[in-house]
């Protein structure tokens, strides 16, 4: 369905993304997601993070979780376009007590999973340049290819010739429709940031079996011999199927006079160009006006 309910009473407005018009809130209508968590090593995830505010979440002694999540969006208001999110549960807020499994039990219980985004390819440079400008996301232009049989979906990711990973996780059943909060922890201007995607999955599945997904690495890249120093195995201790779902990418927490100049140049440009600031200024509609690219996702 183009317009659910979901979306009802979240105001959106237009901007201009890599040239293109958009929409913020950006809406995602109709789309199709794998997740799989995976064991790591906890002490190579903390040199990961850039601030002591990033506590990633402890799964077991000496243990921490990596997420491996494929999404294929086929109607959004930037257009379709294929995204794969490599993330590391976090502890959140990172005072509290990091106890085994204590965080992973609490984004179950509260449905909001909280991540740090290490690596985020996509398909549009759209998706791509909203992303990085006003985000700070670590998105890059990748292959991702998806097929599916009777059973089972598979995400392949590859940048020019060079595989990186697939994920291949059953069809499993989708009896469950929720919703739930998806939060993105990232790093801009020496400060954390961070963003909300609002996820109602219509069709959604969830299976504790490792044999429910499978993750297989290249050799060469860099990010697939980074997962590979990570990860203690490649069969998930949890695993999603998302057949059907409608999300909401908010903006960024921090908003910063840096990331607001562009949004208040594109509004006064618009604005200039309105029939009505034309009327009073004697001047035609066709003569005002310019097309500002916003820094936004």
């Amino acid at each position: 369905m183009r317009r659910s309910p979901f979306f009802d009473g979240v105001a959106q407005s237009e901007v201009s993304i890599a040239g293109q018009p958009a929409k913020v809130p950006i809406f995602y209508y109709d789309g199709t997601a794998t997740s799989a968590v995976f064991a790591a090593r906890l002490g190579a995830l903390r040199r990961l993070m850039p601030d002591r505010r990033f506590s990633p979440a402890r799964l077991a002694p000496g243990l921490g979780a990596v997420a491996v999540t494929c999404f294929e969006y086929r109607d959004t208001d930037i257009g379709p376009y294929n995204e794969l999110a490599i993330s590391v549960v976090l502890n959140e807020p990172w005072f509290l007590p990091n106890l085994p499994g204590r965080a992973l039990i609490a984004s179950l219980r509260r449905r909001q999973l909280h991540a740090w985004v290490q690596h985020l390819p996509v398909t549009t440079e759209i998706a791509r340049a909203g992303g990085v400008d006003f985000y700070n996301y670590p998105k890059f232009i990748a292959g991702i290819d998806f097929a599916q049989s009777d059973r089972t979906r598979t995400c392949r990711l590859s940048e020019g010739a060079e595989h990186i990973l697939t994920l291949s996780g059953e069809r499993i059943a989708t009896p469950r429709a929720e919703q739930f909060q998806l939060f993105s922890h990232l790093y801009m201007d020496r400060q954390p940031q961070s963003s909300e995607f609002k996820i109602s999955a219509n069709a959604m599945g969830v299976s504790i079996n490792p044999r429910s997904a499978a993750l297989e690495l290249g050799t060469r890249h860099p990010i697939a011999r980074e997962l590979d120093a990570l990860l203690v195995a490649r069969r998930p201790i949890q695993y999603q199927y998302l057949a059907s779902f409608e999300g909401i990418l908010y903006g960024p927490e921090h908003i910063t006079l840096a990331l607001m100049e562009p949004l208040i140049a594109q509004y006064a440009a618009k604005t200039a160009g309105s029939p009505a600031s034309a009327s009073a200024s004697g001047t035609p509609p066709s003569a005002t006006g310019a097309d500002t690219t916003a820094r936004a996702a």
